[in-house]
């Protein structure tokens, strides 16, 4: 049975679950949902979502609306070590920078990409403290290493990538940090990379 995923074009946390599984050369059914129409709002999609979220990953009895969820899911699924190791140390690292994804990231430039593209209500303040908390120490980490949790790719990059590589559309400029934009060139070319949409 063919996975669905119920996306929408212009959210990163629904690009990071395309984004893995064209990397994975995984076969799904996409589903767009109508977010500005209140599309994630309907009855039938709050059966899936109680939350009205997206995205929601469909497999079979098997429903995940969370994108850092799902990203676990497929890698487990699909027996991908690689992408999250099984080691205590090795998926440490990885849960560490899923938690920065849900954390860190969100305060700062989802936060900011939201106010500017979308109106929603921020403390721009506090948002770019964030940000530039949060990519001074991504610099640091990636002047050192490679990637964000092994010495390859892993689900922490796909989980990170999205947001950071549309950072300009909430007024950040990742000049500053080349250590980050070399990253971001690094993922843009791994097999089966899929650009996040503008």
């Amino acid at each position: 049975m063919t996975m669905t995923l119920h996306d929408f074009p212009t959210s990163g946390h629904a690009h990071r679950i395309r984004l893995f599984l064209s990397m994975l050369g995984v076969d799904y059914d996409r589903l767009t949902v109508d977010m500005p129409g209140g599309g994630h709002k309907t009855a039938d999609y709050l059966r899936l979502s109680p939350l009205g979220q997206v995205p929601t990953l469909v497999d079979g009895e098997i429903i995940i609306t969370d994108s850092s969820a799902a990203l676990v899911y497929l890698a487990k699924k699909y027996g991908r070590r690689d992408w999250l190791p099984e080691d205590p140390a090795g998926a440490a690292a990885v849960q560490r920078w899923l938690s920065t994804a849900s954390g860190e990231l969100y305060r700062g430039p989802i936060a900011l990409r939201a106010a500017r593209r979308f109106g929603r209500a921020v403390d721009e303040a506090a948002a770019r403290s964030w940000s530039k908390r949060l990519f001074e120490w991504m610099q640091a980490h990636l002047e050192i290493e490679t990637w964000l949790a092994a010495k390859h790719a892993t689900i922490a990059d796909v989980a990170m990538y999205s947001y950071v590589r549309v950072a300009d559309e909430g007024g950040l400029d990742l000049a500053p940090y080349p250590a980050v934009l070399r990253w971001l060139a690094d993922v843009e070319a791994l097999p089966g990379f899929e650009p996040m949409p503008r």
